[in-house]
């Protein structure tokens, strides 16, 4: 899977994908839109929800985030896999910190358990594995929170923060559902910028 998540496409935007309704600069300023829509670096014209990365040197169609860890853009087409990759390495570091503890506790079983001080001594690989495993699993359970979070909302992570309407709850988990059994979730609705 970790392979998988590293050399899967992220969802780069070529020429058949891009904004076609402008063919130059002045067109996106005639039609009074952005003229930051063009890649300077790509050439192309993004449509909505894609971002140029640097890193990668490409735009990203639904660009979510660049993973450092990875050193690969999370985007369109690997952001299901990156999300199932999450959750895997969360279940495998809390199977270690069970089985960390399972061993401790039937190797230093019932009332004459030593100090923890003797344990520590003697088990002290186990207990730095099991609080590094408990370190990394707090962390991925944030970062699992946040790509959630952003799902239901139909959004990216990086887009989350320009802002989009809150969605009730019920919706919220039918679109982390929808994002998990078929990889797409529902396109986020941005608030109007002209106030009623």
């Amino acid at each position: 899977m970790f392979w998988k998540v590293l050399t899967k496409d992220p969802g780069q935007l070529h020429e058949p994908e891009a904004d076609h309704r402008f063919s130059s600069i002045m067109d996106l300023v005639e039609a009074n839109q952005n003229p930051s829509k063009f890649c300077i670096y790509c050439e192309l014209f993004q449509p909505e929800n894609c971002k140029h990365c640097k890193l990668c040197n490409m735009c990203v169609l639904e660009y979510d985030h660049h993973c450092l860890f990875l050193n690969h853009c999370v985007g369109r087409d690997n952001h299901r896999l990156f999300v199932v990759f999450i959750v895997a390495l969360a279940v495998a570091h809390a199977v270690f910190i069970c089985s960390a503890a399972r061993y401790l506790s039937a190797k230093y079983p019932g009332p004459s358990r030593p100090a923890w001080t003797a344990v520590a001594g003697a088990e002290a690989w186990v207990l730095v594995l099991a609080v590094m495993n408990l370190l990394t699993a707090a962390w991925e359970g944030w970062l699992l929170k946040e790509q959630l979070e952003a799902i239901s909302e139909g959004t990216t992570t990086y887009f989350r923060r320009c802002g989009s309407e809150r969605r009730p709850l019920r919706q919220r988990w039918g679109a982390v559902a929808s994002f998990l059994l078929e990889g797409k979730a529902p396109k986020r609705q941005r608030r109007s910028p002209v106030a009623v």
